[in-house]
């Protein structure tokens, strides 16, 4: 059973975007927590798989772009990498676009390990909606791509609620 906040985290004010954060901090904690036993079972910490996902999602990526994509710092993603690396999950090795920097590349065996995690992720999520409509759940999708898109450092600024 996952213990829920019986209460938003602050007060929302009508108009105000703390009801929406309060819920999706809710959703990412919720999905954390029901990771978590096939996290432990494979010896990755949350950091460790987050940075195998973005890695495989992206193919090939520097620790710079794992860090700004996790919104962590260089050293926090360093430590998962080396993790990762001991593990034989993640390799890293010479940019063949520019020898200056160092990409990561997923393992035959990161991949047989991200293979086994991520459907537990869309598993985790299928039974959270299971009763919500198609129509609903393609507003909350839309809706978060636009807010997704909207929160990205290049995006114009969005005006305050007034």
């Amino acid at each position: 059973m996952v213990a829920s906040l019986s209460r938003p985290l602050r007060p929302s004010l009508a108009g105000r975007p703390e009801p929406l954060v309060n819920s999706v901090l809710e959703v990412v904690r919720s999905m954390n927590h029901d990771l978590h036993p096939a996290l432990e079972a494979e010896g990755l910490s949350k950091g460790e798989y987050w940075a195998l996902h973005l890695v495989s999602s992206l193919e090939s990526a520097s620790i710079s772009t794992v860090a700004r994509h996790l919104a962590l710092s260089a050293p926090t993603v360093c430590e998962n990498v080396d993790g990762l690396e001991a593990k034989g999950l993640l390799v890293r090795h010479r940019s063949a676009r520019d020898r200056r920097t160092v990409d990561l590349a997923v393992t035959a065996k990161g991949r047989r390990v991200e293979d086994r995690i991520w459907p537990r992720v869309n598993a985790s999520v299928a039974r959270a909606i299971v009763g919500i409509s198609r129509e609903d759940l393609a507003t909350a999708t839309r809706v978060f791509e636009q807010i997704a898109r909207h929160l990205q450092p290049e995006a114009s600024p969005v005006p305050e609620p007034a």
